[in-house]
């Protein structure tokens, strides 16, 4: 590979990594749980909570105000905006000891994702710093953000084939100990977060990025063209 080449294959993959990474921190928000219960019309749905008079548990009608509530909580738990988790509701605990380890290691996941998006980028500036100095930034901004987005229309592709298994793959990468698997019959954290969740969050997460990497390589295409018109050679 010679050395334009790799440079634009490193400045998109280091794009690659530290917007997938700020997008995902940016598409975990309230407003955007709210929005996708609200194109797929999931604004409730049944928890199980204990019985303030008995002990038992009953399922129990969750609307989405009481949802987004839930997910606020452990978004700042997992992003290490807060250093405790959603614990109780009413008169018992709304998720298992299971659930409560496994948001733990998501929490570690989150923040190693956090140091490899703040690597990704100082990578990115620094190439983009030594380019300028040449200056064929606006040629490698270019050339990189078209690459980055193949490489996400690559993997978005696949998994809108097979979400699941690549999900699941996901999954026992990240959580080699195995402590994601949850029944759905009795799981609160899968009511709260089930596959139509994940799926509009990803597909978000990879649509925005398509957005941004094409209208940056737009912009610099735009800048080039302008630069190129408007160079006059020296006498």
């Amino acid at each position: 590979m010679s050395a334009p080449h790799a440079n634009v294959a490193v400045l998109a993959i280091a794009l690659v990594v530290s917007a997938l990474v700020a997008l995902a921190f940016v598409w975990s928000g309230a407003w955007a749980y709210a929005a996708l219960a609200q194109a797929t019309g999931h604004t409730e749905t049944t928890v199980l909570l204990a019985d303030p008079h008995g002990d038992h548990v009953v399922e129990t009608r969750a609307d989405l105000g009481l949802l987004l509530d839930w997910h606020r909580g452990w978004v700042a738990y997992v992003t290490g905006a807060s250093a405790d988790p959603p614990r109780r509701f009413g008169s018992g605990p709304v998720f298992t000891a299971d659930e409560y380890a496994h948001m733990a290691d998501v929490r570690n996941v989150f923040a190693g994702a956090k140091l490899a998006g703040l690597l990704a980028l100082a990578v990115a500036g620094f190439r983009l710093y030594r380019a300028r100095r040449e200056r064929r930034a606006l040629r490698l901004v270019r050339d990189a953000a078209l690459v980055a987005a193949g490489i996400v229309a690559l993997v978005g592709a696949a998994l809108a084939l097979a979400f699941e298994p690549l999900f699941l793959l996901f999954h026992e990468a990240f959580f080699p100990q195995g402590n994601f698997l949850f029944d759905p019959a009795t799981s609160n954290l899968l009511r709260l977060y089930p596959a139509w969740y994940w799926e509009g969050v990803t597909a978000a997460v990879a649509g925005s990025f398509e957005v941004l990497a094409l209208v940056s390589a737009g912009v610099a295409q735009i800048a080039l063209r302008r630069d190129s018109t408007t160079y006059t050679r020296a006498a």
